[in-house]
């Protein structure tokens, strides 16, 4: 069988439809599990690992524009997830960090994503697995 040429596949489209598919999956399995969104799972995720961050820095590593993290961090602040402090080093910056409930609910949506992350390895084979964590990566790592 001829392998079908770049411009017949559609990747762009493809990517796009797994990404909206897989997140609605990730959002209601983290909503229900972990009583999260996926776009707050991400936040919760970094700031576990990283730590206390600057919201410009959330924006930028989700990829998301500053109003969009803006009302995402407003969102999470009233529901006790985060905290916003004045970035001590520049007034005019937020800091965003973990309260207690927001590490509560990282660990709980860790471990959703851990078993997503698992049943996409399964379903796609090692190998497969293998060389689409290394296009994402490229993808998402490239500065162009």
């Amino acid at each position: 069988m001829a392998k079908v040429r770049a411009v017949d596949r559609r990747l762009f489209l493809l990517i796009e439809i797994a990404a909206r598919r897989l997140n609605r999956q990730a959002d209601a399995r983290l909503k229900a599990e972990a009583g999260v969104s996926a776009a707050q799972a991400g936040v919760l995720f970094l700031l576990l690992r990283r730590g206390e961050r600057r919201i410009g820095a959330l924006s930028k590593t989700l990829s998301l524009n500053p109003p969009a993290m803006t009302g995402l961090v407003d969102r999470m602040e009233k529901a006790g997830l985060v905290t916003r402090t004045t970035d001590s080093s520049d007034g005019r910056g937020a800091m965003i960090a973990l309260t207690a409930s927001g590490t509560d609910a990282a660990n709980r949506a860790d471990k959703v994503l851990k078993e997503l992350n698992a049943d996409l390895e399964m379903q796609l084979g090692d190998e497969v697995a293998d060389i689409l964590h290394d296009g994402l990566t490229r993808i998402v790592t490239d500065e162009s």
